[in-house]
């Protein structure tokens, strides 16, 4: 099974080829990323992928002017690493063999992948599969003995949740396989109208008055191992939206959770059930929420956002309840917190509904709001949103629509005081070889004829450096190999 990938993430690969060099020099490995996604329902154009940055055991490597050839690696403290110069080579592919692109900011020409792999042909076509190909020169001195971990960062234009739910609902090889009479596609195409608002929130390193332009993004891998429905849920979820299907038009659609207005009203007059309510209990109130998701500023590895209920705000004697909430789509950190927000205060606006009216209310849809006014129950034009609605037939035949809706409060979509924390993957370990470029040096000449002598003055590069050594010679074939040899610097760990 390969995953999916939307919007833009860092993530790994699945080996799906490797081969020996017939000098036995070098080893070839053909990694899968992703599968290809299909068109963009917001603008009727094809996916389009972009590889941002290859991470080699950790360090970012930077590539030669043709986009392919490795020239240095950067750690997380910012320094270079030049010993694996030349040993590596790196071929991405957005969609078949032919696809050859170079990562951004490089202007390269990437071959054909069976062009490059020894034993392929063209027959061996990685039919849209997102996937690249890595080239080991082997050399002990410098440490090239093995693959290591390759990690990718590689960014899709299908990032807009509409877009991705009717990808994902549309696709018959990892998706679910729905025709376009199947899909509610009004309600995806709302949702990526949604999604594109702007959110404002304070940054921890800029301050107040910072913009998020889009709402919602999907950013991350689909695992296709999991069911179809779980994934479907993993998406909605990250939208803040629901999963539905309307009775009505026979459609599965989406039902945003976001503000709305009030479509009917239901009284003593068009309720013809008893009104069955039900709520969460004190002790089951969440007052606290931990949101765990990929962080894009720290290489999407594991990050964490708390919010809590001030205890004055509480009900009395409440107990503290923490909901734990993991999105997996998400990496950025305003996005989760926002999410967060809405799922806590949602949590304690609880309140379910359930009652019958005639079937001229059929008509009505999951995610609309109605109000409901009875005397017995207390509710006086209260708010609910619909979110299920089914066609029942009593004793006499008489056909009915049964409404099921929750409580709704337009102060669960208030605006948020969202924070931006700072996020760093620097862990102050210097990397082996990760040594800076040194200042220029000043030379200095003393002439005294009792002691005369030349003094070099240099500023120590960043890393571990345990000396410098200058060389002096005034002829120019011997300096060239006095380079050579010394172009690595003595260092420990």
């Amino acid at each position: 099974k390969i995953p999916v990938l939307y919007g833009t993430a860092f993530f790994g690969s699945v080996i799906n080829d490797a081969e020996l060099s017939s000098d036995n020099q070098s080893m070839y490995y053909s990694m899968t990323l992703s599968e290809k996604t299909g068109t963009v329902l917001s603008t009727g154009l094809d996916s389009v992928y972009t590889f941002k940055d290859v991470y080699w055991n950790d360090q970012r490597i930077v590539f030669k002017s043709d986009g392919i050839t490795l020239d240095y690696t950067v750690d997380r403290t910012g320094a270079f690493d030049r010993t694996a110069s030349g040993l590596v080579k790196v071929y991405c592919y957005s969609g078949d063999s032919t696809s050859g692109v170079v990562p951004e900011n490089y202007t390269g020409t990437v071959p054909n992948a069976y062009n490059v792999m020894p034993s392929w042909n063209n027959s061996h076509n990685m039919t849209d599969l997102i996937f690249a190909i890595v080239k080991l020169t082997y050399s002990r001195d410098k440490n090239v003995t093995g693959l290591g971990s390759f990690n990718f960062e590689v960014s899709n234009s299908m990032k807009f949740p509409g877009d991705v739910l009717y990808d994902y609902f549309s696709n018959s090889l990892y998706g679910a396989g729905l025709s376009n009479s199947e899909i509610d596609i009004n309600t995806l195409t709302a949702l990526t109208t949604y999604s594109k608002t702007s959110v404002s929130y304070e940054d921890q390193g800029v301050g107040i008055g910072q913009v998020l332009d889009d709402r919602y993004q999907i950013n991350g891998l689909l695992d296709t191992e999991n069911n179809v429905f779980a994934n479907i849920e993993k998406i909605c979820n990250s939208a803040g939206s629901w999963l539905s299907y309307d009775n009505y038009l026979g459609k599965f659609g989406v039902i945003i959770n976001k503000a709305e207005s009030t479509v009917a009203s239901f009284n003593d007059s068009n309720i013809i059930s008893s009104i069955r309510i039900q709520g969460t209990g004190l002790s089951e109130l969440y007052n606290n929420v931990k949101v765990e998701f990929p962080n894009r500023d720290i290489l999407d590895r594991a990050d964490y956002i708390n919010i809590e209920i001030p205890a004055v705000d509480r009900n009395a004697n409440e107990l503290n309840n923490i909901l734990n909430i993991s999105y997996e789509l998400i990496n950025e950190p305003v996005q989760s917190q926002l999410l967060g927000f809405i799922e806590l205060k949602q949590s304690r606006v609880d309140l379910l509904i359930n009652f019958e009216t005639d079937y001229s209310y059929i008509n009505l849809r999951a995610g609309e709001v109605i109000t409901v006014t009875d005397q017995t129950s207390g509710f006086s034009n209260k708010q609910f949103r619909i979110l299920s609605i089914n066609e029942n037939q009593d004793g006499a035949n008489a056909l009915t629509t049964e409404i099921l809706a929750l409580e709704y409060d337009a102060n669960v979509y208030s605006t948020a005081d969202l924070y931006r924390y700072t996020r760093t993957n620097d862990n102050g370990i210097i990397t082996i070889a990760s040594i800076g470029t040194p200042g220029t040096p000043q030379v200095s000449k003393i002439e005294i004829a009792s002691r005369p002598r030349v003094i070099i003055e240099s500023v120590s590069p960043g890393g571990v450096v345990e000396g410098l050594e200058y060389w002096y010679t005034t002829d120019s074939k011997k300096l060239h190999t006095i380079r050579n040899k010394t172009s690595n610097w003595r260092r420990n760990i």
